[in-house]
């Protein structure tokens, strides 16, 4: 770890450490800042806080939606991307009526990715192979559709990596992003191994 993000992660931890719950406005407001890399670490706190940290998002991003959310806003992706990480089911609504303030893919997959953790991912299949194999910029956002396909684990979702990690189309570095994403759906649905091919099975080492 570079010395800047440790000073960083000490920070946050000292900011928890002393306020407790108390922190989680200022924790708020640090998803706010133009460094990605703190609100990496403020979300990763959040994460391990649970139950409480849950409710106080929660309660943020309905009173955003009461206000009227702002459209491309990069703090609401953040609030719901830890939202989906912890489980929080009663933002589906939410989720959808977001859509429709986003403009660029890389946004709506955030949101697809959230649902996705909830269980909502399936209806999304059709867009999401779209976006993998036709769309002009597939080869950016390959990644972020591996990582949604991951958080749905039916043969749908396989049978779309597989045929990513077939393609000549992708570097190998992103189709060892493609494998994370099998084995996380594998890991999340063994009876899925079966429609493994014998090169399938090469190909991921198993």
């Amino acid at each position: 770890m570079d010395e800047s993000r440790k000073k960083k992660e000490e920070l946050v931890e000292r900011i928890v450490k002393e306020k407790g719950e108390e922190a989680f406005p200022k924790l708020l407001k640090l998803l706010e800042d133009d460094d990605p890399e703190v609100k990496e670490i403020v979300s990763e706190v959040f994460y391990r806080l649970g139950d409480k940290a849950r409710e106080f998002l929660f309660e943020e991003i309905r009173k955003r939606r009461e206000k009227g959310f702002e459209k491309n806003n990069i703090t609401n992706l953040y609030i719901i991307d830890i939202l989906g990480d912890l489980g929080e089911n009663r933002m589906k609504k939410i989720l959808y009526e977001l859509m429709e303030k986003y403009d660029s893919e890389e946004a709506l997959l955030v949101i697809y990715e959230a649902l996705a953790k909830i269980g909502e991912g399936e209806v999304f299949l059709p867009e999401l192979e779209y976006l993998m194999f036709e769309d002009s910029y597939r080869k950016e956002i390959c990644e972020q559709v591996a990582m949604v396909l991951a958080h749905i684990p039916n043969e749908r979702s396989l049978k779309i990596l597989l045929k990513a990690l077939k393609s000549e189309e992708f570097s190998e570095e992103q189709k060892e992003f493609f494998r994370r994403a099998i084995e996380m759906i594998l890991f999340k649905n063994p009876s899925l191994h079966k429609f493994l091919g014998e090169e399938d099975r090469k190909e991921l080492g198993l």
